[in-house]
């Protein structure tokens, strides 16, 4: 696993006007959390960016370094996004004790998708449930993510937590039978018709039946009635 580095720096004010400020000046305001207490900092958005794009979606720790040379090593907890701008409004980071094991989650990679034997032969479909799953290790153990071989799975099958790769010093937490990826049956469309009975003429009973022309005559009576 590989660890990076990042610089920090202390922050006291806090805010909205301290936070929206500091956004406007390229940084980000953040909160480190962990080891019995929690400190306020600000990180670059450009540092930060750039971090993100190495680490590319996986797990990993981060040793974020002060002003005056103080570091801490942290996982990245939660990112707060603008509801509509392209920006981070804020993180939040998880201290860790060197050492010592930690609870965690890891990002689960598909391997073998092209050669899924349920949707090669079968026609089935993939459908991925899980794309993290619940860890237990220590800082030096802790993988980018954990790979599921999908290849051999026939429509019907699936891959649970007891199924996924031993890896060295990592405990899977939560339920064993968790599922994290399944090949289900195909859809299959079926279009509906209405046949629609086709009635003849003389089939339709005659109190339906109407007769204009007789109609037509009797009002003529009437009106030659009425008129004398």
């Amino acid at each position: 696993m590989q660890q990076y580095t990042l610089n920090i720096a202390s922050r006291k004010e806090k805010g909205r006007g301290v936070a929206r400020r500091l956004r406007e000046a390229g940084k980000i305001p953040a909160s480190i959390y962990g080891q019995g207490n929690a400190r306020s900092i600000t990180v670059s958005a450009v540092d930060f960016r750039d971090l993100n794009r190495k680490i590319g979606g996986g797990a990993a720790l981060i040793e974020l370094t002060d002003e005056e040379g103080e570091s801490a090593l942290c996982l990245v907890q939660d990112i707060q996004h603008h509801a509509f701008k392209r920006r981070i409004d804020h993180i939040d980071f998880q201290e860790v004790e060197r050492g010592h094991a930690f609870k965690t989650k890891v990002p689960v990679h598909l391997e073998g998708e092209a050669d899924c034997l349920g949707v090669k032969n079968e026609g089935g479909v993939l459908d991925h449930k899980s794309h993290e799953v619940d860890i237990r290790c220590r800082p030096s153990k802790l993988p980018d993510f954990v790979v599921a071989d999908v290849s051999n799975l026939n429509v019907g099958e699936t891959i649970q937590i007891s199924d996924l790769p031993e890896v060295d010093g990592v405990e899977y937490l939560g339920e064993s039978s968790l599922v994290i990826v399944s090949v289900q049956q195909p859809t299959v469309f079926v279009e509906k018709t209405e046949a629609v009975d086709e009635i003849a003429a003389d089939e339709v009973p005659a109190t339906e039946v109407s007769d204009d022309s007789s109609e037509g005559s009797e009002e003529g009576s009437k009106e030659d009635s009425d008129s004398d």
